[in-house]
């Protein structure tokens, strides 16, 4: 186990240089101060009356000087030896990620996917705790609103998406992912969850090297299915030559949903199908059930701070400092 002295902050270790000055002023006082003992004579008590003044007035200097040398060190963060700490988490920070691309737009019933997908997670929102960022992806990934705990800004923007918010072309779950992925800090001890809303379908980029990615972090990924297996047409694209995509036909959008339970799975999340009408409580209990209370989360070993120690040892010297002062003042006549 490493015992080596190390400081957080080795420049402060400069201020000891300029003890030296002082150290310098005070021998020099300490020669006049000599001289000037030489008024009380050179009686057997006036001898050792001196001789008590002379150890008082070094003792004093000496013990300031170390008075200053420990609150420097102090300051400068000394550090030794081996603790363990627990770590505390905070409780779940979540990013909601919504795909926006038009696959989404595939009305399945009275109401499309997305507008689904807004439905649960305005909901989400509302009944959730703890912090909530939203990233949004449709040819490309963007964080659109960083972890905040004013959930309030999240379900406004949640209000105001469309799927016309990004602009591009096809779906990439994987810039959508990495996206979501960067509002999380590391430095933070909280649990980090991205749910993913998407019918599972994506046209580029490499959904498994997200994961991979998301695995490395120690993200937990849960991933919420939009639509149906039998699937819907796709609303036409007016970018396109005659409205359409290929040959004239809309092409036919279905829910990956195994696509969408593996990427959960392989990374401890969960997997829920958006068309069950108790989605919602179903993703507020899991999340809850991940960390349910902060608290400890694990141990780990530091090097144990000893400023406390140099503060005590300052404040010893700086008492005896003073006690032979007021001594010497007092013997003075």
């Amino acid at each position: 186990m490493n015992q080596a002295l190390r400081f957080d902050n080795p420049l402060v270790l400069i201020g000891l240089a300029g003890l030296i000055p002082v150290i310098i002023l005070a021998f020099l006082h300490y020669r006049r101060y000599h001289l000037d003992l030489g008024v009380f004579g050179a009686s057997m008590e006036q001898d050792a009356l001196r001789r008590e003044l002379r150890f008082r007035y070094v003792c004093s200097c000496l013990a300031f000087g170390l008075f200053l040398a420990s609150l420097i060190i102090a300051l400068a963060g000394p550090r030794w030896g081996r603790r363990i700490v627990p770590e505390y988490r905070r409780g779940v920070d979540v990013v909601l990620a919504l795909d926006v691309s038009r696959s989404m737009e595939v009305r399945e019933g009275d109401i499309s996917r997305l507008d689904r997908a807004l439905l649960i997670a305005r909901d989400f929102a509302e009944h959730t705790g703890g912090r909530l960022g939203a990233a949004i992806g449709k040819g490309i990934g963007v964080l659109a609103v960083p972890l905040t705990y004013d959930t309030g800004a999240v379900f406004t923007f949640l209000e105001g998406l469309t799927g016309s918010a990004v602009t591009g072309r096809g779906t990439n779950l994987e810039t959508l992912i990495d996206a979501a992925s960067r509002a999380f800090q590391t430095s933070l001890p909280a649990r980090q969850v991205i749910i993913l809303f998407s019918d599972g379908e994506s046209l580029s980029g490499s959904l498994s090297a997200a994961i991979d990615r998301v695995l490395e972090a120690g993200i937990t990924l849960v991933t919420v299915g939009m639509g149906s297996e039998t699937g819907g047409p796709v609303p036409l694209d007016p970018l396109s030559p005659g409205g359409l995509d290929t040959g004239g036909i809309p092409p036919i959008s279905y829910r990956r949903g195994e696509v969408l339970r593996s990427a959960a799975e392989r990374t401890g999340g969960w997997y829920v199908d958006g068309n069950r009408e108790d989605a919602v409580p179903v993703l507020t209990e899991y999340i809850r059930s991940l960390t349910p209370e902060a608290g400890v989360s694990g141990y780990h070993l530091e090097t144990r701070p000893r400023q406390r120690l140099f503060i005590l040892i300052a404040l010893l010297f700086l008492g005896v400092s003073k006690g032979c002062e007021k001594r010497r003042k007092k013997l003075v006549p």
